[in-house]
């Protein structure tokens, strides 16, 4: 039997990039934005716009989204950042008492690995391509804990915490289970350092968890449980458009796969001025003519990249005003675009919040980490790739494009 599934999250991209995993699958899945109606979708992926949010108004969001989201039929998939930015552990114990109070299972099996993007855990604490998550520029930039010791984190925000090590995951699954089974109540935080070893965790938790807590990665091994249906996603397009890519996140990473896509052939660059972006999200109101002549570009056929202008301090915080500004000013490229991509997850929900995007249908991966789908907007539908801004190698965006423009050509999502 096929699972349903709510999938909480607190960015768009973090709705997404789970959500694509049960796409890619073939279950029909849908990203929806947080006080819209409940989705009928085998999958829905609910993005709670948390990440900004001090832990007790975070975690009330979360509260209020179970009790209205989550049917008798559905399993709950709690989907944090990798990094471990926002507030997840507020969220986990608010989602955790929720269940206890609807008389529901609340074993939660936290396991935040994601190999393909090089997240790891091991003796509870997030590596990043094998070095410690604190080492990083993402931690540096914006974090919200001491360090990142999972179950340390956890036990301070009140929660009873197991811990099951990376031996006993590659170990007998027996006995692993009967680890699970002897923690009803507790918040159990995996080691995991691949595929197979998420597999395991979830061969041997399954039956007996209330809920799950992870990236994508255990997203990826839940769906793999599920019978692989044929997919039949197409797209409507204007095949004589150009795509747009959108880049409001901060992180160098991005910033580097904006450098390889300008390069191309037929691609525009546009750096927006953050005082620009800041009097734009003040008056709410944009530069006609600048604003205009990108949707002319689009409609020519030719590709526009937007960014947002780098800051001085390279270890400055997010300043969502810059990325409002940046979805207000895109307003007139609206119905002008073949196709979008998205840099960044808080980038991706002010874009939509003005173009007026009611959900997002899901049709899977445009690569690892990468999640591809359509937004109906007016009388068509646009495919959008949306990455989350530390995410990919420099040659991303350009493979983005590349899978856009094949789609524009007639080749299925």
């Amino acid at each position: 039997m096929t699972e349903r599934w709510l999938i909480v999250a607190d960015d768009l991209t973090g709705a997404t990039d789970s959500g694509a995993q049960f796409a890619c699958r073939g279950l029909d899945t849908f990203v929806q934005w947080r006080d819209s109606r409940p989705a009928e979708e085998t999958v829905v992926a609910c993005d709670l716009a948390t990440r900004q949010l001090a832990p007790a108004e975070a975690a009330a969001r979360h509260q209020a989204a179970v009790r209205r989201y989550l049917s008798p039929d559905r399993r709950l998939y709690k989907k944090i950042d990798s990094t471990l930015r926002g507030q997840p552990a507020a969220e986990i114990a608010a989602l955790h008492a929720t269940l206890r109070e609807l008389s529901r299972p609340a074993l939660g099996i936290f396991a935040p690995a994601n190999p393909a993007m090089g997240r790891t855990t091991r003796g509870s604490r997030v590596l990043v391509n094998g070095k410690p998550l604190e080492d990083t520029e993402t931690w540096r930039r914006e974090h919200s804990y001491r360090d990142a010791n999972l179950a340390a984190i956890l036990r301070d925000a009140g929660l009873t915490v197991r811990t099951v090590t990376l031996d006993a995951v590659r170990g007998d699954g027996r006995a692993m289970r009967e680890q699970f089974e002897g923690a009803p109540g507790s918040i159990v935080v995996c080691d995991a350092e691949n595929d197979a070893d998420l597999a395991n965790i979830v061969a041997a938790s399954f039956d007996v968890a209330g809920f799950f807590i992870g990236t994508a990665g255990l997203a990826k091994a839940l769906a793999a449980r599920a019978p692989a249906l044929e997919r039949k996603f197409r797209v409507g397009v204007r095949p004589t458009s150009g795509v747009l890519t959108v880049v409001g996140s901060m992180a160098s990473a991005s910033h580097a796969a904006v450098r390889e896509l300008a390069a191309m052939p037929g691609v525009h660059r546009v750096c927006l001025s953050r005082k620009l972006l800041l009097g734009t999200w003040q008056s709410g109101t944009r530069p006609p003519d600048a604003a205009s002549r990108i949707a002319e570009v689009l409609e020519s056929g030719s590709d526009v990249v937007v960014e947002i202008e780098p800051a001085s301090d390279t270890q400055a915080a997010p300043d969502s005003r810059l990325v409002e500004g940046l979805a207000i000013f895109l307003v007139p490229a609206m119905g002008h675009t073949s196709g979008l991509i998205v840099t960044g997850g808080e980038t991706a929900t002010a874009l939509f919040a003005e173009w007026w995007a009611g959900g997002l249908f899901l049709a899977g991966e445009a690569e690892p980490g990468l999640a591809l789908g359509v937004i109906p907007l007016q009388e068509t539908q646009i495919p959008v790739i949306i990455k989350p801004g530390a995410f990919g190698d420099a040659g991303c965006l350009v493979r983005s494009l590349e899978r856009l423009r094949a789609i524009n050509h007639g080749s299925p999502a």
